[in-house]
C-alpha cells in the first residue's frame, strides 16, 4: 500500500476491515460507516449519538447553505463556530461573518493591534536611549566619530528619496519642515566679522520631528531643494512669480544654505564643509524680496 498509514480497522468483531474515512464515537471505539450507524441504533453504548429519521421527500429535514444564492443542501449539519449557521462544504470556511458582534469584532482587532502598538512603543523607547547614548558619547572626544557615524546610520535606515539615485551618490540628512507658509524673520548679515563663530561643532543626535531624506551629490542645491520638497511633501513654489521662496538652513545655527547661488553642488558644499553628511537641515519661507539684489557676500540667518 502506499499510504499504510492512513485509515484505521473497524472494531466490529465480525468486520474489522480497514476503512480510510472511520467514524469514532463518543465513547472511543472505531467503525467503519456501516457498523457505526449499527452501533448508534443497537442501543448498547449511551455516549452514542442517537439516529435521525429523515426523508428526502420535503426540504425541511435537509440542511440548507446560508451562504446567499447557494442552493446547496446537506443530510448532515456544519455550524459557524461564529455565527452558528449551517454552510456547505464549499462554503465552510467563509472568510468573514456577518453576525458577529461590535464587542467580538471590537476584542479581534485589539487582539491584532495590540502587538504592533507594543512594538512601536519598544522602539520609541529604544530611539530615546540611543539618543541619549550619543549625547553622552559626544561628551568624549574619543567617541565623537563613533557617536556621528551611528547617528548617520540610523538616518539611512529610515531615509527616503528618488531610487534612481545611486547608492554610490547619496547623501543623507535629517530635514524639519516649515512650521507653517508665511515668511520667516531673516537676519542679513554681510560683513564676515559679524558673524559669530562657531569654535565647536556639536551634533543634535535627537531626529524627533524630522525627515530623514537622501539626495545626490552631484546635484545643484536647486535640484535638491527641489527633491527634498517631493520626499516631505513640501510646497515648492520656487519656479514661479510669487513673494515667498524656499530656502535651507543649517538648524545648528540658522545660516541660510548659498541662498543667491542655487546652481552649486552639493558635492562643493560638503567638501567645503558649508553642510555636513547628517546634519539635520531646516527648510523655510522667506520673502522674495530680500532674495532680491543678494550677492555673494551677503549672509542671511534665521531669527528665532
Amino acid at each position: 500500500m502506499e499510504f499504510p498509514s492512513l485509515g484505521e480497522h473497524c472494531q466490529n468483531e465480525e468486520c474489522k476491515q480497514k476503512d480510510f474515512l472511520p467514524l469514532q464515537c463518543k465513547c472511543g471505539k472505531v467503525f467503519c460507516r456501516e457498523h457505526f450507524t449499527e452501533h448508534c441504533i443497537s442501543g448498547s453504548c449511551e455516549m452514542a449519538p442517537k439516529p435521525r429519521e429523515f426523508s428526502l421527500k420535503t426540504d425541511d429535514e435537509i440542511f440548507r447553505c446560508t451562504e446567499k444564492g447557494c442552493k446547496k443542501g446537506n443530510l448532515h449539519e456544519m455550524l459557524c463556530n461564529k455565527c452558528n449557521k449551517h454552510y456547505c462544504i464549499e462554503h465552510r470556511f467563509h472568510p468573514s461573518c456577518p453576525e458577529i458582534d461590535d464587542e467580538t469584532l471590537a476584542t479581534k482587532i485589539e487582539q491584532y493591534e495590540a502587538p504592533r502598538r507594543q512594538f512601536q512603543e519598544a522602539n520609541k523607547h529604544l530611539q530615546q536611549k540611543i539618543t541619549e547614548n550619543i549625547r553622552k558619547a559626544l561628551q568624549s572626544t574619543a567617541k565623537v566619530k563613533t557617536a556621528t557615524k551611528i547617528h548617520l546610520m540610523r538616518i539611512k535606515q529610515k531615509a527616503s528619496g528618488p531610487k534612481t539615485v545611486p547608492v554610490g551618490e547619496r547623501v543623507y540628512f535629517a530635514i524639519r519642515k516649515p512650521i507653517s507658509a508665511e515668511p520667516k524673520p531673516i537676519k542679513t548679515v554681510t560683513d564676515l566679522e559679524n558673524v559669530k563663530q562657531i569654535e565647536t561643532v556639536s551634533l543634535d543626535p535627537d531626529l524627533k520631528d524630522t525627515v530623514p531624506v537622501f539626495v545626490s551629490r552631484n546635484w545643484s542645491l536647486g535640484r535638491v531643494l527641489d527633491s527634498i520638497c517631493e520626499t516631505c511633501n513640501i510646497k515648492n513654489d520656487n519656479n514661479k512669480s510669487v513673494n515667498m521662496k524656499l530656502r535651507l538652513f543649517r538648524q545648528l545655527d540658522g545660516y541660510c544654505i548659498s541662498p543667491s547661488k542655487m546652481d552649486v553642488e552639493m558635492g562643493e558644499l560638503i567638501s567645503k564643509e558649508i553642510l555636513l553628511e547628517g546634519d539635520k537641515l531646516v527648510v523655510e519661507y522667506i520673502s522674495d524680496s530680500i532674495l532680491n539684489g543678494l550677492d555673494e557676500n551677503t549672509h542671511l540667518f534665521l531669527l528665532s
